[in-house]
């Protein structure tokens, strides 16, 4: 296997990259990649890292093909501060839980969001959402109060893998966006009496 397909984790001489899925990012992250990445950025040229052309950089990776479905975000931009909005009792039980299992909250997140793709997301999402009160006109998913969802600011920092990850489950799930995908699964997931729906 060459060094490039090593680097990009990919098994075979084409460029195409596979995103891991959800087990692969669970707490298994490696410092390597992290550093193999940052080495592959810098073999770049300027013209490349803005988008240019489709020639190759030393890397061998081709810089222009999408590497992600949102443009908007550069998928070779490293790690990234990602905030998770939780409940005061999913705050509590993330910190009694991180002091038990001596995790770090990424490693708990996709511990959390691992087992809640395992245990299928409609009945994770149904066990967070409440009951509808026969409403003439439906409610957007956006103004659904979910449980676990709340003002407490729990941080991590994730890579591009890991984001589009996220972003691939909140439309399996059909949340409006990854802090609530995160808040769910990490009311599911810990210990202790979890929040019920309001």
């Amino acid at each position: 296997m060459s060094d490039d397909a090593k680097a990009t984790g990919t098994g075979g001489d084409d460029d195409t990259y596979d995103v891991p899925n959800v087990a692969a990012l669970s707490g298994r992250r490696s410092s390597t990649r992290t550093a193999e990445r940052r080495v592959e950025r810098q073999d770049l040229s300027d013209e490349e890292l803005a988008g240019g052309g489709a020639s190759r950089g030393t890397s061998g990776r081709r810089t222009s093909e999408p590497i992600d479905e949102e443009p908007e975000e550069d998928a070779g931009a490293g790690d990234k501060p990602v905030t998770i909005n939780v409940s005061p009792g999913v705050d509590r039980r993330l910190k009694a839980y991180r002091i038990k299992s001596g995790l770090t909250n990424l490693e708990i997140v996709w511990e959390a969001v691992e087992k809640a793709d395992e245990d299928g997301w409609e009945k994770v999402v149904a066990a967070a959402v409440p009951a509808s009160t026969g409403r003439r006109f439906g409610v957007r998913a956006s103004q659904i109060r979910y449980a676990g969802v709340g003002s407490n600011s729990v941080y991590t920092r994730m890579t591009p893998e890991e984001r589009s990850e996220l972003r691939r489950l909140v439309r399996v799930a059909k949340v409006p966006d990854r802090s609530k995908l995160i808040a769910i699964s990490l009311n599911w997931h810990l210990p202790g009496a979890a929040d019920k729906p309001a």
